[in-house]
């Protein structure tokens, strides 16, 4: 999308890629865990570099792990809207997850056929709101935020992983039943309320699937024997804490990262 930050993002002196580490976030201890795996590449789905750098300094963060990067010598590559606007990318990647049929773009790319933004998946049999919201909180490990819609039974829903809200007019004007987003605002719950049921499980939360699923379409492209060659990291970084919660919500999010299938 216009003013994303995507591709090759530091080159920190490599000309070749041997060994991969893919990450939702970068992070000191994502680059420490590179460096001991002996990765020389990182793929980010947030890029790190998105606001224009005006110095690179230990004080800033930004600074400091470009610093650390070119240091250790690890190239970074960023994806992310353009993974989003991929049809096996974020939102099929979430559907899936919540066992969601096949759906369409719920905007459909004009300019390049076959992508688009956002998810609309048509149920053949209507389910309760309740059905829906279990399904996102075991899937999600998180607690949910949502509004009502106009009735209790759903049968088209509408998503965009990561922070949505400017989708919201498109779904309801294709019909959503439901709208699963993140970072909804209080307002946009009061708009919506009545309408076309809004649920908000988190932005990480809904975003966890990347990491394993672009690994999964990339090893597509190598030999067997260098399937270790990617991997995804171990590292958690939701920023995001839960009150109450006893680790229950973050050990669940943890497990996922701990136990992905190659």
């Amino acid at each position: 999308m216009d003013g994303d930050r995507i591709g090759l993002q530091i080159q920190a002196g490599n000309e070749d890629v041997r060994r991969v580490l893919i990450t939702m976030e970068l992070n000191s201890e994502v680059i420490a865990e590179a460096s001991e795996k002996h990765c020389d590449c990182i793929i980010t789905f947030h890029p790190l570099i998105f606001h224009p750098i005006t110095s690179i300094t230990n004080s800033d963060r930004v600074g400091n792990l470009i610093t650390n990067l070119i240091e250790k010598r690890i190239t970074l590559i960023s994806i992310h809207t353009n993974f989003d606007a991929f049809a096996q990318g974020t939102n099929r990647l979430f559907a899936d997850r919540l066992n969601l049929p096949d759906g369409d773009f719920l905007k459909p790319d004009e300019e390049l056929k076959g992508h688009g933004m956002g998810l609309m998946c048509r149920l053949q049999d209507e389910i309760s709101i309740d059905e829906l919201l279990k399904r996102i909180k075991s899937t999600c490990n998180s607690p949910i935020r949502f509004s009502g819609g106009k009735s209790e039974k759903i049968k088209n829903i509408a998503m965009v992983c990561g922070s949505g809200s400017a989708f919201i007019d498109e779904a309801y004007s294709a019909g959503a039943d439901a709208f699963i987003t993140a970072d909804v605002s209080y307002h946009n719950f009061h708009k919506m309320q009545g309408k076309m049921a809004l649920i908000d499980p988190g932005h990480y939360e809904m975003e966890q699937f990347v990491g394993a699923g672009l690994m999964k379409i990339l090893k597509q492209g190598i030999s067997n024997e260098d399937t270790d060659s990617i991997q995804v990291s171990t590292v958690y970084t939701n920023p995001v804490m839960y009150f109450p919660d006893d680790g229950a919500y973050i050990k669940e999010q943890k497990r996922f990262l701990i136990n992905i299938e190659g």
